[in-house]
């Protein structure tokens, strides 16, 4: 008899009939909710204010740019990879200048282009 796992409500359950069956489909499963979890944008770099910051190429490291992104927005791995790839995009509006320039430093330094402006507005 195979022990049991406690699980969180979260969780894959171990029958799910699209994946492979048992342990071994069970961990694919939990691995592919963990990539799809939303993670918390950190406070620095979410002051609110009226500016926003524009990636314009990746880079060569986009693993790299995804951290930022992921960083600066709270996204899950796979929206900021969708992110990353539909650039040039608005990463993040709404904040503040010297949030804007913190994201576009730190998304420079992971090999990406981007700059900071203030949002469009339509006259």
């Amino acid at each position: 008899m195979l022990p049991m796992i406690d699980q969180t409500p979260g969780d894959p359950t171990p029958t799910d009939a699209t994946s492979p069956r048992g342990r071994r489909g069970w961990l694919q499963r939990r691995a592919e909710a963990m990539l799809r979890k939303p993670g918390r944008a950190l406070p620095k770099l979410t002051e609110p204010g009226d500016r926003q910051v524009v990636l314009q190429v990746t880079g060569a490291s986009p693993i790299r740019v995804i951290t930022v992104i992921r960083g600066a927005t709270g996204l899950d791995f796979m929206s900021a990879s969708r992110l990353a790839q539909d650039a040039p995009v608005v990463v993040v509006s709404g904040i503040s200048a010297a949030s804007a320039e913190r994201v576009v430093e730190q998304l420079e330094k992971a090999g990406a282009k981007a700059v900071a402006g203030e949002p469009y507005r339509p006259q």
